[in-house]
């Protein structure tokens, strides 16, 4: 930057001095933030429910010849060493039974298998002489016969690779079958249902699943106001899902948006399946223009961001109750920033690769609740043009390597039929002062609703989020409270003030229909001033927007 032009930038900086410029300006780094995606989202239940036949205890009515037991003989029982059977029966030696109660010590053997997760594994009576009063049992530990998918025929065949981690003539465990079964149902655009049934061999049984399309084609469109007021509050999306285009399990994301004050970004990534275990390679690329306006429109600023991704993805644990999911994706950003009014520019770019750990589980604790979030580790490498480096090595010292830790967790607790209790907490720490693409914010619809997008940004963090919510059909009402604070900047270069809380609350209401949702929320300021993103924004806050899902 030469000397005349930054002269002319300090003089335009003081005109505007008492508004917006005496803040920092946004920039492509933190629109880029402010744009992507922040809020958790809650877990959905899985919807391929395993069939298994019904197998009820053999029925027999008490009375008859009895027997005393001197002891008992297990075989069969390769998964389940025979003492831990015998603990599971209890004592036995010196009783006396009647065939009743000689079947239900079979029976016990049998649950103690399906506690242990062998569902299809039977203990039963062979033929035998009891006079010595030494009883045998016999175990089926239950093994699988054939393994098929059927139905759609486009998708059956490959469905059938899903379902090779399973082997005919292996054991049927459950927590094996239901992770196979339920990462088949996981893959983008299909239904499948599967059933175990009894096998043509004594003691199999035959998996049979249904794989048919349920769409090709999914995503949704909609307006809101989550935008800051210099690159367009207002703001149009449509987001279109392409699921199973080529084979079965890929998925085609596009993505775009668009302000009233002549922002826009647009996206597109392309994920797949691996293997048959779950493991997922993604690649994506995304592009964003802005223009400043409001206070700033005398600048004529404008900038783009371009980020290229590429990443893979495993399911670690995949159940009904528990989900445990390990990424890495390496980031390529390319940040650019124009000011026409000096005639100057910067360019930045990272290379970084974020490695999260998200999860999921459900409980019964009281009346039940899910828990949920991300922990992530990011280290990457910041370089600047020639322009920027000088200053940034005297003040900031952003340049270089970098890393940085998130956590992000969630609860949903059920209080009563109706009535649920949400908190979350989000937190990030980081090793050295940030460049803006990497900071935590405190403002927004996702952060404290209090304050505009934009509010409250630093190199470390911390956001806490509780609401009270009370379900009326479609309809969610709720009452909310949100608190943040944040370390401007990791290591500070100046006296000024280096720490940031904001505090509100307020009340919301959501609605979720089939193809149609909306929210409404007015939150008002309870600590942290008045904004200093947009000085002078009256009270209440209010966020609000309106979507529909085809």
């Amino acid at each position: 930057m030469k000397p005349a032009l930054t002269v002319l930038t300090t003089a335009i900086t003081l005109c505007f001095g008492s508004g917006a410029l005496a803040q920092q300006r946004p920039d492509a780094g933190q629109l880029l933030q402010e744009n992507g995606p922040r809020a958790l989202r809650e877990p959905q239940p899985s919807t391929a429910p395993l069939q298994l036949p019904a197998a009820p205890p053999l029925q027999v009515p008490p009375g008859g010849m009895t027997i005393t037991l001197k002891q008992i003989v297990i075989s069969g029982n390769a998964l389940i060493a025979q003492d831990e059977l015998l603990r599971a029966i209890g004592p036995v030696q010196g009783k006396t039974y009647d065939f009743a109660g000689l079947s239900a010590l079979a029976d016990q053997i049998s649950a103690q298998y399906r506690s242990a997760g062998y569902p299809f594994a039977r203990a039963y009576l062979p033929q035998q002489d009891l006079q010595q009063g030494i009883l045998h049992i016999q175990v089926l530990e239950g093994r699988y016969g054939q393994i098929t998918a059927h139905g759609d025929p486009d998708l059956s065949g490959p469905g059938q690779r899903f379902l090779s981690p399973l082997k005919p003539g292996g054991v049927i465990e459950s927590h094996e079958l239901e992770r196979v079964t339920l990462i088949l149902d996981d893959q983008p655009g299909i239904k499948s249902i599967p059933v175990v049934k009894p096998g043509r061999e004594v003691g199999t049984g035959d998996l049979a699943v249904e794989v048919r399309r349920d769409h090709r084609y999914a995503g949704d469109a909609g307006i809101d106001n989550d935008g800051n007021r210099y690159t367009g509050r207002t703001r149009a999306h449509v987001n279109l899902d392409i699921d199973s285009p080529l084979t079965l399990g890929d998925q085609l994301v596009l993505q775009a948006m668009v302000t009233d004050e002549k922002m826009w970004f647009g996206a597109a990534n392309y994920a797949m399946p691996l293997n048959a275990y779950g493991l997922r390679g993604k690649i994506g690329y995304s592009h964003s223009y802005y223009t400043l306006a409001d206070s700033f429109s005398a600048l004529n600023a404008t900038g783009t961001a371009d980020v290229t991704s590429a990443g893979l993805s495993y399911p670690v644990v995949r159940s009904q109750r528990l989900n445990l999911t390990l990424s890495g994706m390496l980031e390529h950003k390319r940040l650019h920033d124009r000011q026409g009014a000096t005639a100057t520019h910067s360019d930045k770019g990272s290379n970084s690769l974020p490695i999260a750990l998200n999860f999921d589980v459900r409980d019964t604790l009281l009346n039940g609740g899910i828990s949920y979030g991300a922990v992530s580790w990011t280290s990457g490498r910041l370089q600047l043009d020639a322009d920027l480096a000088p200053a940034d090595a005297a003040t900031a010292r952003t340049a270089g390597q970098f890393s940085k830790l998130n956590v992000d967790l969630a609860r949903i607790q059920s209080l009563s039929e109706g009535m649920d209790l949400y908190g979350r907490i989000s937190a990030q720490w980081a090793s050295k002062n940030l460049d803006s693409s990497q900071k935590f914010g405190l403002g927004g619809r996702n952060g404290v609703r209090a304050y505009p997008s934009g509010e409250g940004y630093g190199d470390s963090g911390a956001l806490a989020q509780i609401e009270l919510r009370y379900a009326m059909g479609l309809w969610l009402p709720y009452v909310f409270y949100d608190a943040g604070r944040v370390t401007t900047n990791r290591d500070p270069w100046t006296p000024d003030v280096n720490h940031r809380s904001l505090a509100g609350g307020g009340a919301g209401v959501r609605y979720g229909g089939r193809t149609w949702n909306a929210s409404l929320i007015a939150a008002w300021r309870t600590h942290g001033g008045a904004p200093r993103s947009e000085p002078g924004k009256a009270q209440p806050t209010v966020w609000a927007n309106v979507g529909y899902q085809f």
